[in-house]
């Protein structure tokens, strides 16, 4: 990486932005109402970087978010040099994750850093005239697309949304089960018998069963052919899934809930585990996916960023495929979401069941000015 030179903090700015959507989005532990986003804005030296910060779940999470992201992110990050994003994230692991375990919530600590990592390597890349992704990998990348799977299939409605994922052209759906085992072979049943066997099925627990339930589902479900089976196991410990894996022969995917490259590591390294799942927007932003993209590299663990947010997080996490040859699939969740298809310039492409990764500097995208505007809802500032 060229150096640049100290960048300087002199504004970290975090926004709310709210879209309502005509139907919400049943999970097993909760139900969506509308699509929110945090996002994360770092100027330094007259040069703007964006990221995103996950706030899904709890429906109150942005309060707690801005109140993290202000009073505790950024006195540390307002007028440091944020030149090097690892340099920068280290620091801020260790000034706030011993504070987010006396809390009890390290989640939201990992959250908070990762919405300002993604920021970060935006801004450095249009500092440096090259994509974030040719900054990772320390040249020119060589992978321009990544096989994307639809998902946001189910509970309800599951072959219209097959038929729309069919129709969109992806290869691979993803449906959401964990509403018991009746009726959750009966989600599949629907989906397998809308896509036939020539499109990968892959389904998402959501952490809904225990290690004895989630073994009765597999033997259950195997008939149809399931890409994998995604957390299966409530408190998705890794000697659980290592078990469930042994006792059924499931190809288990889990990681949007993993934080830290030593759990990841766990995890790459237990053999239980094929596909491993790092939301950007949640577990580290692109300095722990790259590494964690670099680490399945040695192992028989695929890689598949967990997407399910805004335009942003799904180009952070196209800019580590470009870089990793590790990562195997991109989600598109395929519900409605302005904040995905309404809030960049360009959408993103997909061609012949795969995702075009941008090559502009940083993330490769620009916001629409007109849609952040009306979408929203609260914004607070710091300056140096």
């Amino acid at each position: 990486m060229t150096s640049l030179g100290p960048l300087i903090v002199d504004r970290l700015t975090v926004t709310l932005l709210s879209a309502p959507i005509q139907q919400s989005i049943q999970m097993s532990f909760s139900r969506l109402t509308s699509r929110k986003l945090c996002l994360v804005e770092i100027e330094a030296n007259g040069i703007t970087g964006v990221g995103e910060t996950w706030i899904n779940y709890p429906s109150w999470a942005e309060k707690e978010r801005f109140a993290t992201m202000i009073d505790g992110v950024g006195p540390l990050l307002v007028g440091a040099d944020v030149s090097s994003p690892e340099v920068v994230q280290e620091k801020l692991t260790e000034a706030l994750l011993p504070v987010g375990r006396q809390w009890g919530a390290p989640g939201p600590m990992w959250q908070a850093i990762s919405g300002v990592d993604i920021a970060l390597w935006d801004l450095l890349g249009k500092a440096s005239a090259a994509s974030s992704g040719q900054l990772l990998q320390g040249s020119e990348t060589e992978h321009r697309t990544v096989p994307a799977y639809a998902s946001g299939v189910g509970p309800d409605n599951v072959t219209a949304l097959c038929d729309t994922a069919l129709a969109a052209g992806y290869l691979a759906v993803k449906v959401k089960i964990g509403f018991g085992q009746e009726r959750d072979v009966a989600i599949i049943e629907e989906a397998r018998s809308a896509l036939g066997y020539g499109i990968q099925l892959f389904v998402d627990a959501n952490q809904a069963y225990g290690l004895e339930e989630a073994t009765s589902l597999c033997g259950a479900i195997e008939k149809f052919d399931i890409g994998w089976l995604e957390e299966p196991h409530a408190g998705d410990g890794v000697h659980d899934l290592q078990s469930l894996h042994e006792r059924t022969g499931m190809t288990i995917a889990t990681g949007e809930n993993v934080y830290g490259l030593e759990d990841f590591d766990s995890y790459l390294r237990s053999g239980g585990i094929q596909t491993i799942q790092p939301d950007l927007t949640k577990s580290g932003g692109l300095t722990l996916a790259h590494q964690v993209a670099l680490h399945a590299a040695s192992t028989q663990c695929n890689v598949a960023p967990h997407c399910y947010g805004s335009a942003v997080g799904i180009a952070a996490s196209l800019q580590v495929a470009g870089a990793n040859a590790s990562v195997a699939w991109m989600e598109m969740d395929i519900r409605e979401n302005p904040l995905r298809e309404d809030l960049i310039d360009h959408s993103l492409e997909l061609t012949d069941g795969s995702l075009t990764i941008p090559t502009g500097p940083g993330l490769g995208v620009t916001l629409r000015t007109d849609t952040f505007k009306q979408l929203t809802v609260h914004q607070e500032e710091l300056r140096k």
